[in-house]
């Protein structure tokens, strides 16, 4: 009988002290990334036959872990909308917790093919990859 009910008790403790439920993970809800446009200078005549289009975008992570995205950049072009999307390999891919990066682009253009009156500046998104 002593067995009996010993071999009841432990089947109750093992019983109560199993947890069935599956590991929960937590999903990390993240606050956007900020952007300020440092410059944005569009030279439509360099004086040598070319165009220069000139910017700094700061991206600001205010998170307390690391985040991997990309930068979107919208231009007007004369009329043409056009956008500079990042990749694994861009500037600015990576950013530390609660860090900035700086988004840098320089180009001059020769004005044999054509030549750009106005550049202007449309809008600026970060993109999270999850």
């Amino acid at each position: 009988m002593r067995r009996l009910l010993f071999l009841v008790g432990f089947f109750l403790i093992i019983a109560c002290s199993s947890d069935n439920q599956t590991d929960k993970v937590e999903e990390v809800v993240l606050e956007p990334i900020t952007s300020e446009v440092l410059y944005f200078i569009y030279t439509a005549d360099t004086g040598n036959n070319s165009s220069k289009l000139d910017y700094q975008i700061k991206f600001t992570n205010p998170n307390n872990q690391d985040i991997n995205g990309f930068a979107k950049i919208t231009i007007n072009a004369d009329g043409l909308v056009s956008s500079l999307i990042g990749s694994d390999k861009s500037q600015c891919y990576f950013i530390a917790k609660n860090d900035v990066c700086v988004f840098t682009f320089e180009a001059e253009d020769s004005h044999d093919l054509g030549k750009v009156n106005n550049i202007e500046l449309v809008s600026v998104e970060y993109n999270l990859i999850q």
